[in-house]
């Protein structure tokens, strides 16, 4: 393995860092200083961005400026390059820089405007805006750098030579656990380092203050500055979330492909269900049950880690004699699954802690209620909401995930996830979408379960 695949890597996600962060930043100030529907469209926009799977939006690009893309003729530009990789990583990961800065931007007082009238236009955004969403852009920055270093299935489909999927092709084909702990250390190093990085930060997002009103801050911008974010958020959420659901939706061929790949993937999409509900099921527990010890934060190391790292540390512990009830079966999955994502779900937890009333948390404690009659009258009362979002998180997570699951996935253990990764190497397109909108369905599904139950829970008692 060449050194100079590192430089690869920082080269590829240093751009996608900075493009990630300026288009986030102008987005979240659109939506910071948008109103009524405008506002909740641009936020769903960003939102549903940073949950559509990877290789939906790679597939839509192949099928538009791949090697028979339909722009190919008169739009000629590789896909299959260092360019085209960053551009689809900036566009998976612009959301992340988005929420972060507009959670710094409801931070904005109408007593900070109002102390200098007059100030206006861009000298309001380089003397107030600029300094009060810059440590969330540096912070959101870096996470982008993390997560786009450490990105395997973009690259590896897209064909470009960085150093964690060469990690993964030279692992996967030798075995060679030295080779393997000569490199992974570099992996390792920049989730570390990240972490140390943040450490002891807050985060700010934008559901924790209501900040000024957009009508407020919109006529402080001026015009040319809201034509400039108003074009910018217009043409990154239809090319994130737009393109890719109309290329899916609208492929004649997927709704005769449909039926077909259902049949041939049966065990592969009851794989993908069961396994993402498990997960996100047993790390909300586990969350919930260690909300208080605060040093599981270094378990967000295991999340900003590459997949296959962890897939690689954990075949090395437990492909032993004795352990083959747990290595040979699911269980290698759901503990893959949960070390990834346990961090997600503690943290998650935590929030949801958080949002609950003290005095009533006090209250309960006081008067000695059983843990079951607080789960029903406190917690989920109180906490309800952020506790469903934090389940729903890890299972679209879990649902997506190829890397984690690619060296340590059991024989007829296979997910959708891992096919249409399969797939998209060899050129199946139509197979790809049809895979790719059962998948979304699988996402849609415990949202369709939460309406169906609450519309039964509204629907009067009959005598």
């Amino acid at each position: 393995m060449s050194w100079g695949l590192l430089l690869n890597s920082l080269a590829l996600a240093v751009p996608v860092a900075l493009a990630a962060v300026v288009v986030g930043w102008l987005v979240a100030l659109f939506i910071a200083s948008s109103r009524g529907w405008v506002r909740w469209v641009a936020l769903c926009g960003a939102v549903v961005s940073l949950a559509l799977p990877p290789f939906l939006v790679v597939n839509a690009w192949l099928g538009l400026l791949g090697n028979v893309g339909v722009l190919k003729p008169w739009l000629p530009l590789d896909i299959y390059s260092y360019g085209g990789a960053a551009w689809v990583l900036a566009l998976m990961l612009w959301p992340l820089p988005c929420l972060m800065c507009l959670g710094a931007l409801k931070r904005l007082t109408a007593e900070l405007l109002d102390a200098e009238p007059g100030l206006s236009g861009w000298p309001l955004v380089r003397t107030l805006l600029l300094p009060m969403t810059l440590p969330a852009a540096l912070q959101s920055g870096l996470i982008v750098f993390a997560l786009a270093f450490n990105n395997i299935a973009v690259p590896a489909i897209l064909q470009v030579k960085v150093f964690p999927a060469q990690f993964w092709v030279q692992f996967s084909t030798s075995y060679n656990f030295a080779l393997a702990w000569q490199y992974g250390w570099v992996l390792a190093a920049v989730p570390l380092g990240l972490l140390l990085l943040l450490r002891g930060r807050s985060v700010a997002w934008p559901w924790e203050s209501s900040g000024v009103s957009g009508e407020v801050l919109r006529g402080r911008l001026g015009q040319a500055l809201l034509v400039s974010v108003t074009a910018v958020a217009g043409l990154f959420v239809g090319l994130s979330v737009l393109l890719p659901l109309g290329h899916l939706i609208f492929d004649a061929r997927i709704w005769t492909d449909i039926l077909d790949a259902v049949r041939a993937g049966g065990q592969a999409i009851w794989n993908s269900f069961w396994y993402s509900a498990a997960t996100a099921t047993l790390v909300s527990v586990l969350g919930l049950a260690a909300v208080r010890w605060t040093g599981l934060r270094v378990a967000w190391l295991l999340f900003f880690l590459p997949g296959v790292l962890l897939g690689v540390v954990l075949i090395f512990l437990l492909n032993r004699p004795g352990l083959g009830w747990l290595y040979g079966g699911p269980g290698i999955v759901l503990l893959a699954f949960g070390l990834r994502y346990f961090a997600l779900g503690w943290e998650g937890m935590r929030w949801a802690r958080a949002s609950m009333d003290a005095d009533l948390q006090t209250l309960t404690d006081l008067v000695g209620l059983p843990w079951w009659q607080r789960w029903r009258h406190l917690v989920l009362r109180q906490a309800g909401p952020a506790l469903a979002a934090t389940w729903y998180v890890v299972y679209l997570l879990c649902l997506w995930d190829t890397e984690t699951l690619v060296l340590v996935v059991p024989p007829g253990g296979e997910t959708l996830a891992l096919r249409v990764f399969n797939l998209l190497h060899y050129g199946h397109h139509a197979q790809v979408n049809a895979l790719c909108l059962i998948l979304l369905l699988l996402a849609l599904l415990p949202l369709a379960a939460w309406a169906v139950f609450g519309l039964l829970k509204k629907k009067p008692a009959h005598d």
